[in-house]
């Protein structure tokens, strides 16, 4: 099996980042005729991620990025989740060298589950310039 060094991926231009997103764009009117949530992007900040990488140490290599969704209400000042649309979410999970998610698991019986992922960022075109 082969091994993760934290070198995976590559650079892309930013005419190749126009190019990548071109095909979603052109779906935005489908999405919300199916009465979804449009969503061109996501931000996470620097902080948070270290939040989320700094116990790990070394273990952590990279991440491995989930698409996920869940129902959100975009009307008002604030993202209401649980109700409204569908909406398209991105997970982001750190993955040590093996590949593997790094989850440090649940909570027991009365004690909160630990902070394993990261997700909710404040989407595009709601909160971009």
């Amino acid at each position: 099996m082969t091994k993760f060094n934290g070198n995976e991926g590559r650079l892309i231009s930013s005419l190749e980042v126009q190019e990548l997103k071109r095909p979603h764009h052109a779906l935005e009117n489908s999405i919300k005729a199916r009465g979804e949530n449009f969503i061109q992007a996501e931000f996470f900040g620097l902080n948070t991620f270290k939040k989320l990488i700094d116990p790990l140490g070394k273990d952590c290599v990279g991440f491995r990025v989930y698409y996920g969704a869940q129902h959100e209400d975009h009307d008002g000042d604030e993202v209401i989740i649980g109700k409204g649309k569908h909406t398209s979410r991105l997970i982001i999970v750190p993955v040590d060298v093996n590949g593997k998610d790094i989850s440090k698991g649940t909570g027991l019986k009365d004690m909160p589950a630990s902070d394993d992922a990261m997700a909710g960022g404040p989407t595009c075109p709601s909160h971009c310039n």
